[in-house]
């Protein structure tokens, strides 16, 4: 027997780079399969019902500013019937936040406990994604994301206040910073009072940690749909976008089929309907259509943007072998 534990605000927590956009989204279909009216938000969703658009002059303001956004984010959600899945909105982007303006620890504390009150009418759950090495993690992150993100994260870092009051330079500084912020999420996550869940997911064993979520909030696992062989291998190989000349390969590989739509991550394509699917992780919805005068497939982009990037409206033919 399961029974939902009731939470209409799920949370998803962790490093940058760790997996918190696909297990959020895969929460929110889950729930949607479960009958539930659910939705996620991305980090970078525009406009961010959470969010600040832009940073206020001083640490305090922002903090100010944050609890009245969390507060009547609260409000918005327990008038309507929806389970919002939220990812990066409570540790990174905003706890996050604190550390990187070298706000005192004790400080981040009293201010996370008030964070709690204002949540706790929503039944709040914590999903916690966690890697026990630090240095293999961002090690993997950067290779799946390339040099160029890597380089954007230490520039990121060496601009913060506490970098620059503290000497963090360079990857060593951005190691330590990264390093001071699980430390801190990692008690933060002991101090959370409602349910919760920490997934070492080091293993990349994600079927696994999808069952560990799906145990804690009484539901089970309802499989997702997949293409047949046949029709995957179909849509196998290189497209070259028509206007910006942006080229996507798609894979099939173990019975999953995937694609690049960000820096060299690949990321897998969750059937929704009938000639449409999710970009797992992305707001992004791919259809791909035979073009029967061209003799190609057309891979065609809709669904949502985010702000760093806007596909929605692309259009890719698929290049013969």
């Amino acid at each position: 027997m399961h029974a939902y534990i009731g939470s209409k605000l799920i949370l998803v927590e962790g490093l940058t780079g760790s997996g918190k956009s696909i297990m959020a989204h895969f929460i929110a279909r889950q729930l949607q399969y479960h009958g539930f009216l659910a939705s996620w938000v991305h980090e970078a969703e525009v406009p961010h019902p959470i969010l600040l658009d832009d940073q206020p002059a001083s640490i305090n303001t922002y903090m100010l500013k944050m609890r009245q956004r969390w507060a009547d984010f609260v409000d918005q959600v327990g008038l309507s019937a929806e389970v919002r899945v939220v990812e990066a909105c409570f540790f990174n982007n905003f706890i996050e936040t604190l550390l990187a303006h070298n706000v005192e620890r004790s400080k981040i504390i009293e201010y996370f406990n008030e964070l709690q009150a204002l949540i706790e009418p929503l039944n709040p759950t914590l999903v916690y994604l966690v890697q026990q090495d630090l240095d293999k993690a961002l090690e993997r992150n950067f290779a799946n994301r390339g040099k160029g993100f890597e380089n954007f994260v230490i520039r990121l870092v060496a601009d913060m206040p506490v970098a620059i009051q503290r000497g963090w330079q360079g990857y060593a500084g951005m190691r330590t910073f990264w390093g001071e912020f699980v430390a801190l999420t990692d008690e933060l996550f002991h101090r959370f009072h409602y349910h919760k869940l920490k997934i070492d997911n080091s293993a990349g064993d994600w079927q696994a940690y999808r069952r560990q979520v799906m145990q804690v909030l009484g539901l089970p696992l309802i499989p997702e749909q997949g293409l047949s062989p046949a029709e995957a291998q179909a849509l196998v190989g290189l497209y070259r976008a028509n206007k910006s000349g942006k080229e996507f390969t798609v894979h099939y590989e173990d019975g999953e089929l995937t694609i690049n739509i960000f820096l060299n991550v690949r990321t897998r394509l969750v059937r929704q309907a009938q000639g449409i699917l999710l970009a797992e992780g992305w707001h992004f919805e791919l259809s791909f259509e035979y073009d029967d005068l061209k003799g190609v497939y057309v891979l065609r982009f809709g669904g949502r943007d985010v702000d760093y990037l806007a596909l929605v409206g692309t259009l890719a033919e698929k290049i013969p072998a």
